[in-house]
């Protein structure tokens, strides 16, 4: 039922983007790109087929595709369409692009201090020199860590800055972690990979989703931890943009030979993704999570032989 609930609803938005190339077409003004959003733009495989079959050249679909960008959406529209402000040169949105999802609170110095004070003795607390190199070696060693960095993430994904991560290579990973988030052990997980890496291992993808709003074919068998039955994966491409998220990449390409890494949201069942260091540190004090990363911190249960 599932199965062919999704095959009518990906043949139906299909035919309703065709239809919208048509009309442009008819009125003489063909469209190169496109804009996607809402609810149903959260089903990858659905984008995916847009990508590779819709008759538009360019697919756009922004991170907070569900209710969420709704304000934002309403504030870019009053902005550039009431207002008539421009909208910038793509050279200059470049980097807008990259740090877009990245727009919930940022939690740092005092706020962190405070939050490791109030559980001073129940947590160790390392400072490494380069804690992206710290975290790469605990995932390289096949540790669980959760990994918080700078600002949240709007929309449902989660996109390296409140992130559970493991190594992708080992496929007992695939329940271990299921176990640790307290959720059903079928439930898939998804790959973070550094940009120009992500060819070398995933197919049938665009070159770039920094959103995880597609899915690709895996071409190897080397990463099962990431990799779903039908052999897909929903994956999210890493550029430099997103900082020490994708220092910790490159380190473990490094160390292991691929800069990929599961990345899963970092939350409980039924909870929403962490945002506050206070919830950070509960979580590893009540799960079975091996070490959190926050704010240059590498921070561990006190007396875990870590």
């Amino acid at each position: 039922i599932a199965a062919s609930t999704q095959k009518l609803f990906e043949e139906t938005i299909l035919l309703a983007v065709e239809c919208t190339g048509e009309l442009f077409r008819t009125m003489k003004r063909p469209m190169e790109n496109l804009c996607y959003a809402g609810g149903t733009a959260l089903s990858c495989p659905t984008n995916s087929r847009l990508f590779r079959e819709g008759p538009f050249k360019n697919l756009y679909i922004p991170p907070d595709c569900d209710d969420s960008g709704l304000s934002l959406g309403g504030a870019l529209y009053l902005y550039h369409n009431i207002l008539d402000h421009p909208l910038p040169p793509a050279d200059e949105g470049t980097s807008f692009v990259g740090s877009y999802p990245y727009l919930g609170g940022a939690f740092e110095g005092a706020a962190v201090e405070a939050a490791l004070d109030a559980v001073a003795d129940q947590v160790d607390v390392a400072r490494p020199d380069d804690w992206a190199l710290a975290a790469a070696e605990d995932i390289a060693e096949d540790r669980v860590v959760a990994w918080f960095e700078g600002r949240s993430e709007i929309g449902p994904r989660a996109l390296g800055h409140r992130s559970l991560l493991a190594n992708p290579g080992k496929e007992a990973n695939w329940e271990r972690v299921n176990d640790i988030k307290a959720r059903e052990k079928w439930r898939p997980f998804a790959p973070a990979v550094l940009e120009d890496e992500a060819s070398r291992w995933f197919q049938g993808a665009p070159a770039l989703s920094p959103h995880m709003l597609y899915t690709a074919q895996v071409t190897t068998p080397d990463l099962p931890a990431i990799t779903h039955v039908d052999g897909s994966s929903r994956l999210q491409t890493v550029s430099s943009e997103v900082e020490d998220f994708y220092r910790m990449l490159t380190h473990l390409k490094t160390l292991t030979g691929y800069g990929v890494v599961l990345n899963t949201s970092f939350n409980g069942p039924g909870e929403p993704i962490i945002e506050r260091p206070e919830e950070a540190l509960h979580f590893l004090l009540s799960t079975a999570l091996d070490a959190l990363y926050m704010d240059g911190c590498r921070i561990t249960r006190q007396g875990a032989s870590i």
